[in-house]
């Protein structure tokens, strides 16, 4: 039942932003972009099935041998990031755990382990019906596809990422980049420079900055110097645009754009979507 416990906290996890696993699985250089996007959610429905398969016991034998077997190629993907310089997450546990490659293998291993025993403490029960189990699995394998397919529309930011408002920008971990948000009133653009869209919301920020009395503006990117350089020269901002380590800023987002606005170091109010109007800005002054 632990192990099972394990695998649905991890599918949950990982189902809660299917395209950021998708990403962190073409990391590895071992899938392109586009069958990442595929097998990343098949592995979600995958690792939920053969939850709910550990825990109500449906085929315990053969689900005990699939967990063992799935664990192992986690084990042997790891242990190829690792041998490639590959530092970041797995994301196993989904975007916002953060664990090294080494805390990861030493886990999976500790799973395995936990499978063997539960292999040889479950000998001689049958669990529950053929019939019934199929049902039971072919339930949870529909559901656990509406939730990945469902899940980048849900309105679940506030309760899965960091970004919160009253959060200090040092609890962020973000005056590495931006010290300068330790002070006064500024508008934060969590951004993606290489989605086109992004060039008609440097328009908007553009519109923003150009008002009198508005907060200055800080857009913050996980993109490459490369990309940061191309959507500067396409979007011309007006603001200044800064790389961050895609696992720090990951945490404060699922989708892109975000916007915060931050008073004297603290998330005073979080845009979803779109930025705020500057009326909206102004009116927010102190007088």
């Amino acid at each position: 039942m632990t192990l099972g416990l394990v695998f649905l906290a991890a599918g949950i996890l990982k189902a809660l932003d299917p395209a950021e696993f998708a990403h962190q699985v073409q990391e590895y250089g071992i899938l392109g972009a586009r069958l990442s996007a595929q097998v990343a959610p098949a592995l979600i429905v995958l690792e939920l099935v053969l939850a709910v398969a550990l825990l109500v016991g449906v085929r315990p034998r053969l689900a005990g041998l699939g967990a063992i077997a799935l664990l192992a190629g986690f084990i042997l993907i790891e242990a190829y990031g690792m041998s490639i310089g590959k530092t970041g997450s797995c994301g196993c546990f989904g975007a916002y755990v953060q664990r090294t490659p080494g805390q990861v293998i030493a886990e999976d291993i500790l799973f395995a382990g936990l499978a063997v025993l539960a292999l040889w403490g479950l000998a001689g029960w049958p669990g529950m019906s053929l019939q019934r189990g199929a049902a039971v699995l072919l339930g949870t394998g529909a559901l656990s596809l509406a939730l990945v397919l469902a899940s980048p529309s849900l309105p679940i930011d506030p309760y899965v990422t960091r970004l919160a408002v009253g959060r200090s920008v040092g609890d962020l971990a973000l005056l590495d980049k931006a010290p300068q948000l330790s002070e006064g009133r500024h508008l934060v653009a969590l951004i993606d420079v290489t989605d086109p869209r992004a060039v008609d919301t440097a328009t908007v920020l553009n519109g923003i900055v150009s008002r009198p009395g508005a907060p200055p503006v800080l857009a913050l990117t996980p993109g490459t110097e490369e990309e940061k350089a191309a959507f500067l020269w396409t979007a011309a901002p007006a603001f200044e645009t800064e790389n961050v380590d895609r696992a720090v800023l990951k945490r404060l987002y699922r989708r892109l754009p975000r916007f915060f606005l931050v008073e004297s170091g603290r998330v005073a109010a979080i845009f979803d979507g779109a930025p705020p109007a500057a009326e909206d800005l102004l009116s927010s002054e102190p007088s």
